[in-house]
């Protein structure tokens, strides 16, 4: 078995770091901040679509430009690890899973983002995009199981619906962790949901 971990929002705990990068951007605008109650309940993915739902004028933007806002707001913020990331990959490792991070987030960023952490000794790949749109990882998740090509089947673990999206089109199992991006509401309609990584491990190696 492999697992497929999301990166942003799973083991890595920063959604209010998103959220604050997020409002930083649209104060800059003259547009309403949003809650982590209301970001949680209607973040989607392409992020595109999300900002012109909170009133960003795309037709009036640079989108390289807007992306690298977001991306620089963000990285001055602080967020962690989630306490429980380590002993997730503990625990997987332990039961003889292979594991992997499918993220939308761009290489070198993410590549830059996950080294501190400790967890890429964890990894056989660390696999994101080629840019910071924020949009679908569904075709580089498709890469990353050619390359690992495993017979026993892969479970996608992740916070987001996008997680499931991909996962389903990828023919892999969802297990979803309901503390981080979108809310438990949201999760548990689609997929197993829980709020612990260490009982996202455990449902998918069962």
């Amino acid at each position: 078995m492999t697992i497929l971990w999301d990166w942003n929002g799973t083991l890595l705990d920063d959604t209010a770091a998103c959220i604050g990068a997020l409002n930083a951007m649209l104060v800059r605008r003259n547009l309403k901040p949003v809650t982590m109650e209301y970001y949680r309940r209607e973040f989607s993915f392409p992020v595109k679509y999300f900002y012109e739902k909170l009133g960003v004028r795309l037709e009036d933007e640079d989108w390289d430009a807007l992306a690298q806002e977001y991306h620089d707001v963000y990285h001055s913020l602080r967020y962690a690890l989630n306490p429980e990331a380590i002993p997730a990959l503990e625990l997987a490792k332990s039961a003889g899973a292979r594991q992997a991070v499918i993220s939308a987030m761009k290489q070198d960023v993410l590549d830059r983002d996950t080294e501190p952490f400790g967890v890429r000794r964890y990894m056989d790949y660390v696999y994101g995009t080629s840019n910071l749109y924020g949009g679908t990882k569904t075709d580089r998740a498709r890469e990353l199981m050619a390359m690992l090509g495993d017979d026993d089947g892969y479970v996608l673990i992740g916070d987001s619906l996008h997680d499931w999206e991909v996962a389903r089109d990828i023919g892999a199992r969802a297990v979803l962790f309901s503390g981080g991006g979108h809310s438990a509401e949201r999760l548990s309609a689609v997929a197993p949901t829980f709020p612990s990584l260490l009982e996202c491990v455990g449902n998918a190696l069962s």
